[in-house]
């Protein structure tokens, strides 16, 4: 039983949770309310997929509501005592649509992933997507889908749904697998010949005997050649180790030889050398003491360098500060003329007292003229005022007349003519001051500079003083240390000489001590060398004797060996030529027996055509009867009148008939029922599928099933789907927009609405 379902961003469905019970559940809602989609989620809950999804009406996409990037599905059921809770989950990303699944047993997750959950549902309920919407989901206005089909079409999918199609492949697949047979069978037989299988059996004796006879001289030569080859590994033993001997004797002579030329060489190179080591010992010693000398003049030497470079580094240093000193004087009486020039017999003080009186008569006269600009700014305003014909000075209001007029005009015009010219005089007299201004200052500023720079001469040349007597210091003090340098180097050259004599001298006589050892040594070798050639006994006429029979004897067993090769290729051969015979003649035998078996194949396979052929039509008389006696138990539950008191599925060779029965004859449905009578039969069928072939699970799911009912058979289908139909089916789910088909009986009924023109959410009301 489907306990209840919840749809997240399902579809037009924001957040919505419906119960269901046992009996008959009610969905109704007008046109666009969202009752299909609840039905569509049941479905992809337990499958993953919907009708409208698998025939690609729909897409993914389309299911997610607006533009949510998320869509849920909960589904609860109970199933043979569990309770299992399936969640769906679909997610919008830039890649598309991903689909992810949980179902879980109690509380317990028992599988995940899609198809893993899709499996797990069909191997608990033991019905799979396509039995489910054919048998139990009856999609909106597709109840009648098996009445509108052709017949060859009808035949097939009805065959599918009962799972007889299977049938039907496996009787074409014996067809074809019996007409290979046949095909098989006549091609052994046209290849088969008992003459040339005579023919073959008559040489596989000739080629065994042939065989049998290289076998035996294979194997006498065989012998034959081990024998020889064993005579061989003996003499070729003793011909080894008389060839090592003799290789020992050889080596141990070239060694005397050797050892007596090396003896000789060094005696010869000591005629007249000094090999004594008392000697070369004293002469180590006095080596020693001079390397020590010379050690002590090399440290004398690096203290006297670094006081040298100490000194030469301040006579340096004192030689730059002479010749800055050198070179400030000369700068400073440079600069001493440059400042005279600048000042003349004035001081800087006197320059400075200048520049300031300098900038305010600038400044007065820049006052002046702004002063004398608005004058005659005025007196400009004045006479533009002083027109013929106006009676008051605009000034002090006083009676004027055109004479007056032209009077007070003449006298202010030469008055601003005269401000006028004392304009131009102060722009004069401010260019030619700030030019002046500008003069002063840079002259102070470069005396000023001057002065300072004066300053630090001076203080340079103080600090010079001094610096020639140091100087002479600094010369004797080198001289002294360049003296004493001068004696250390010579007596370090003579000691490096008396060094280098006495190295060579004790070189020689090192060598000359070592090659007396080698020659004691090589007298003790040589003589021990003599000892052991002399105990050595080799008879060369005895090692050429053996090494004749031993070529012999390799000869002799070469032969053997090609002998046996030459059996071996026609031991080979034979055999080769008795298995070509012996194969041939067993594919013909084999031709033989898979013609005959073929044959027995062929009658078996022709009797297993005709029992899965009657099996078929058992099976299907079986479970047409077993639908046609759930249909006639519903019948009368949902056809609201008596016209015709049963109903049948009828099964010929192309088709599947709906005939109903008038109480005479059985007559065809398509033929003479009218629509409402074929909505009846629809539902009818739907009803017996579900009950024949989902018995255990016992779900009907109707969308709107009121499609072509008139208001009685809607009435009467109310009262069936309340109190009738869960009498035969469990649980049963349907969706319609017929308030009429309304009722207080229902397990659980909801009127799902929802405002389409502004795409509101879909809201479920408990009726």
């Amino acid at each position: 039983m489907i306990k209840s379902i919840r749809l997240v961003n399902w579809r037009s469905h924001a957040d919505t949770s419906l119960q269901f019970r046992q009996g008959t559940n009610l969905l109704v809602g007008m046109m666009g309310a969202g009752k299909s989609s609840v039905l569509e989620a049941i479905s992809f809950a337990f499958f993953g997929t919907f009708p409208a999804l698998e025939r690609r009406k729909m897409k993914l996409e389309n299911i997610l509501r607006l533009d949510e990037s998320t869509a849920k599905i909960t589904l609860e059921f109970e199933w043979e005592g569990q309770g299992y809770r399936i969640e769906r989950r679909l997610e919008r990303s830039k890649r598309g649509i991903a689909s992810g699944a949980e179902l879980f047993r109690g509380g317990s997750e028992i599988d995940h992933g899609s198809t893993a959950v899709t499996a797990a549902v069909q191997r608990i309920t033991g019905v799979d997507y396509d039995l489910f919407t054919r048998a139990i989901y009856s999609e909106q206005n597709n109840i009648d889908y098996f009445l509108n089909l052709d017949a060859g079409t009808r035949k097939h999918e009805i065959d599918t749904l009962l799972g007889l199609d299977r049938f039907e492949d496996a009787r074409s697949s014996i067809v074809s697998v019996i007409n290979r047979v046949a095909e098989q069978r006549r091609m052994l037989e046209e290849r088969f010949s008992r003459v040339r299988m005579a023919e073959l059996e008559s040489k596989e004796k000739e080629h065994a005997a042939a065989a049998a006879s290289a076998r035996d001289k294979l194997a006498h030569a065989t012998a034959a050649s081990e024998r020889k080859a064993k005579e061989l590994t003996g003499s070729s033993a003793k011909f080894d180790e008389m060839r090592r001997h003799r290789e020992a004797f050889e080596r141990l002579d070239k060694e005397a030889i050797a050892l007596a030329a090396q003896q000789e060489s060094l005696k010869k190179e000591l005629e007249g050398v000094v090999a004594d080591e008392a000697f070369h010992a004293e002469s180590k010693k006095r080596l020693a003491g001079l390397v020590g000398e010379r050690n002590k003049l090399a440290e004398q030497a690096r203290a006297v360098d670094s006081r040298s470079a100490v000194l030469s580094k301040e006579a340096g240093t004192l030689e730059a500060r002479m010749k800055s000193a050198s070179e400030a004087k000369s700068r400073l009486d440079s600069l001493r003329k440059e400042l005279k020039s600048l000042l003349g017999a004035k001081t800087v003080d006197a320059l400075q007292t200048r520049q300031k009186e300098a900038e305010k008569e600038v400044l007065a006269h820049e006052s002046e003229r702004r002063s004398l600009e608005s004058s005659v700014a005025e007196i400009d305003e004045l006479v533009h005022k002083l027109k013929p014909g106006l009676a008051e000075c605009p000034l002090c209001s006083s009676k004027l007349d055109d004479a007056g007029i032209s009077h007070i005009k003449h006298e202010k015009q030469a008055l601003a003519e005269a401000r006028k010219k004392r304009i131009k005089e102060l722009l004069a007299a401010v260019a030619a001051g700030k030019k002046e201004n500008e003069a002063l200052l840079a002259g102070i500023k470069k005396a000023v500079l001057l002065s300072e720079q004066g300053i630090v001469l001076e203080k340079e040349l103080k600090g010079a003083e001094g610096l020639p007597e140091r100087k002479a210091e600094l010369e004797a003090a080198l001289g002294g240390i360049h003296s004493e340098r001068d004696a250390i180097q010579k007596r370090s050259t003579a000691l490096a000489d008396a060094i280098e004599k006495l190295r060579v001298e004790l070189s020689g006589m090192e060598s000359a001590i070592t090659k007396k050892k080698s020659l004691a040594s090589l007298e003790v070798r040589l003589a021990d060398a003599l000892a052991r050639l002399a105990a050595m006994k080799f008879d060369e006429k005895s090692f050429e004797t053996l090494r004749s029979a031993v070529e012999t004897l390799r000869l002799g067993a070469a032969t053997a060996a090609s002998e046996k090769q030459s059996l071996e290729a026609q031991s080979r051969m034979a055999a080769d030529m008795l298995n070509l015979v012996r194969g041939e003649l067993s594919g013909l035998k084999q031709m033989e027996k898979d013609a005959i078996a073929l044959a027995k194949l062929g009658e078996e396979l022709a009797i297993y055509r005709n029992a899965v052929l009657e099996t078929q039509i058992s099976l299907r008389a079986s479970l047409i009867d077993a639908i046609n006696t759930a249909m006639n138990e519903v019948w009368a539950i949902f056809y609201p009148y008596r016209n015709y008191s049963a109903i049948r599925l009828e099964v010929t060779e192309k088709d599947y008939l709906f005939e109903v029965n008038d109480g005479n004859a059985w007559k065809g449905l398509e033929t003479t029922a009218s629509g409402g009578e074929r909505a009846s039969a629809a539902l009818t069928l739907r009803v017996a599928l579900a009950m024949v072939l989902t018995p255990r699970l016992s779900w009907l799911i109707l969308d709107e099933p009121t499609h072509n009912l008139d208001t009685e058979a809607i009435e009467m289908l109310s009262t069936a789907l309340q109190t009738k139909v869960p009498q035969v089916v469990n649980q049963t789910f349907v969706i319609t927009h017929e308030e009429g088909l309304m009722g207080s009986d229902f397990a659980s009924s909801y009127r799902l609405s929802r405002d389409k023109e502004h795409n509101g959410d879909t809201k479920a009301e408990v009726i």
